[in-house]
């Protein structure tokens, strides 16, 4: 293949990364909550109904936005509230009789269980902390009712997280009680203790909001199958459009405002690159990252790095390339493995049934993830129609692999129109895996690899392939692709680039794309090439060179002949039975 086909095919060096369409920084810093419209709307709804008292509020980093909702719900509620709750006025017993404890309405916010209308935030609570204690002297008996939070927010907001209550479940289901009765009873801490004396019970008003992440909340919801009956439910949301020039302006200002209460000052250079970092994150180029912790975090690292508060987007990428380094001791070794030959990976030539796949390697108890080349080859006899998947057989392969398989075996069956019995039996092997794998993003290299070995047509070695295919042949997104072209880009600029080498990828990847400056400075000089592809067809005809089947009106010379033409001739000639001579007449 030609540098000009290579060129023709491939994507310019300008669609690897994001940009930003705005020009310009908005003047005006914006805070959080204007990123969230809907779960501002939600809470505000909440806080108005009356007969309302709880809130599943989805939230990833509960600590940050703990802090984020107490002045939004402040803001929300009225100014003026009136003096919720009860005064408990105790006459201790002697050895003559029992205590006392009588009850009357509350008439300033110094009164016993006043409920103040506070907004409280309870990340970890007991059972003490959150419902109040009746404690009682050791030695003169006297006793001392303690407030909980649930007292203090009568009237207000209390704000706990999920986990909490999934740790301490007898917790949730006391508040609930409360919350729906709108009552609260005193009980005795000790299963087989009963209280000193009688306490009156006393209306409570509170509001509480639940922070937790999806998983948690889905536990809670199936240990409490009524909760949606009782309970709103609202999200914060984890990622932020970036679809329109609106949406980019408002993300903006917000991380002008991170930035001022960080202390650092932005040029607009830094947008760009932060919003090139987060599209990494997310693989999205239309959704990115609203956690505050994630752009604080990126803020002060690159603040702390440079050691200045005006940061540019040269800081950021200094940074990055620091914690690649910072993480990058497993994926060195990796990489030294195949650059060694310990783990073979060719980069050049052309092989048949042999081609290189792409991975994404994740360790356990670690951050680190990059893209890896993995050698897959497929054998195969003419016999029984059994495709064998070597890592399926030894259990090495998860159900996603083992669809994939399936469905590039089941799509070339139908390119074919061959019987559902296959006349021809496969291996097909990662070679040097050891470890378990799964997904469906291999299934476009199994089927390339599997029509090489059929048609009898070598595989450019330079060519890296990863994408997951349908039964029509229609080539369909994968996750990891930035990982994944930049782990094959690696071993070829270490070994050499040679102006030949890229990777093919689906085409619905190409908003996922956010590349290192790298990969981008060799597209952009002629040195690497991402080509995309839509569906079987273009990706046979990008590493073959051929039709993968005969186009009507299309005239075919001999070293132009359509793959399954090549295949079906295969088939036909091993079908043949062999002719009779009259020297296999007189064999024994």
């Amino acid at each position: 293949m030609s540098s000009s086909f290579f060129q023709e095919q491939s994507l310019t060096w300008d669609t690897l990364q994001p940009q930003l369409t705005i020009t310009e920084a908005p003047i005006l810093p914006l805070d959080f909550w204007t990123l969230q419209p809907t779960a501002q709307k939600a809470l505000s709804l909440f806080l108005q109904h009356s007969a309302r008292s709880v809130m599943m509020l989805k939230a990833d980093d509960k600590a940050d936005y703990a802090e984020l909702l107490i002045p939004l719900v402040r803001q929300m509620l009225p100014e003026e509230r009136s003096i919720l709750g009860v005064n408990y006025s105790v006459a201790q017993g002697d050895s003559f009789s029992f205590p006392q404890i009588s009850v009357e309405p509350a008439k300033s916010p110094e009164d016993n269980f006043a409920g103040r209308g506070e907004v409280l935030t309870a990340l970890y609570c007991d059972q003490f902390q959150l419902f109040g204690n009746v404690k009682v002297h050791p030695s003169s008996q006297d006793i001392l009712l303690t407030p909980g939070l649930i007292h203090q927010a009568n009237g207000g907001v209390l704000i706990i997280d999920s986990a909490t209550l999934l740790a301490q479940f007898d917790l949730w289901q006391r508040l609930k009680h409360i919350l729906q009765t709108q009552r609260f009873d005193w009980y005795s801490a000790h299963p087989f203790k009963a209280l000193p004396c009688e306490i009156p019970s006393y209306s409570l008003n509170t509001k509480v909001i639940v922070l937790g992440n999806r998983t948690e909340l889905a536990t809670l919801g199936e240990l409490d199958e009524d909760l949606y009956r009782f309970a709103d439910y609202a999200e914060i949301e984890s990622y932020l459009s970036m679809a329109d020039m609106k949406e980019q302006k408002n993300w903006i200002g917000y991380v002008q405002n991170l930035a001022k209460e960080s202390g650092v000052t932005l040029d607009f250079s830094s947008f760009h690159k932060l919003y090139q970092l987060l599209v990494r994150e997310s693989e999205n180029r239309f959704l990115i990252n609203s956690s505050p912790t994630v752009l604080k975090n990126m803020l002060l690292n690159a603040a702390t790095f440079s050691q200045k508060t005006f940061l540019s987007a040269v800081d950021f990428e200094a940074v990055f390339q620091q914690q690649a380094r910072q993480h990058g001791f497993l994926r060195e070794q990796t990489y030294a493995d195949i650059l060694n030959e310990q783990v073979y990976v060719e980069t050049d030539g052309e092989i048949v049934g042999q081609v290189n796949g792409l991975s994404v390697i994740e360790y356990p108890g670690t951050p680190v993830k990059f893209g890896e080349p993995s050698r897959i080859s497929c054998i195969v006899q003419f016999g029984e129609g059994e495709v064998v998947d070597v890592e399926r057989k030894n259990e090495l392969a998860g159900n996603l692999h083992s669809k994939g398989m399936m469905i590039a075996q089941a799509c070339l069956s139908n390119i074919l129109e061959l019987p559902s019995q296959l006349p021809f039996s496969a291996s097909l092997v990662f070679e040097q895996s050891y470890g378990e794998i799964d997904g469906d993003s291999a299934s476009l290299a199994i089927f390339c690899v599997l029509v090489s070995a059929l048609s009898d047509l070598p595989l450019p070695q330079h060519i890296a392939i990863t994408g997951s295919i349908d039964q029509f042949g229609l080539i369909h997104a994968v996750g990891g692709v930035n990982d994944k072209i930049e782990g094959f880009f690696t071993i070829c600029k270490r070994r050499g680039l040679s102006g030949k080498q890229g990777v093919i990828i689906p085409a619905t990847t190409i908003q996922q794309l956010s590349l290192s400056d790298e990969v981008v400075s060799a597209v952009k000089n002629g040195e690497f090439f991402i080509f995309p592809v839509e569906d079987i067809y273009q990706a046979c005809e990008l590493i073959f060179q051929r039709d993968l089947v005969m186009e009507e009106d299309k005239i075919y010379e001999e070293n132009e002949t359509p793959i399954s033409r090549l295949i079906q001739q295969r088939i036909d000639f091993r079908a043949e039975p062999a002719k009779k001579s009259l020297f296999n007449f007189f064999r024994f």
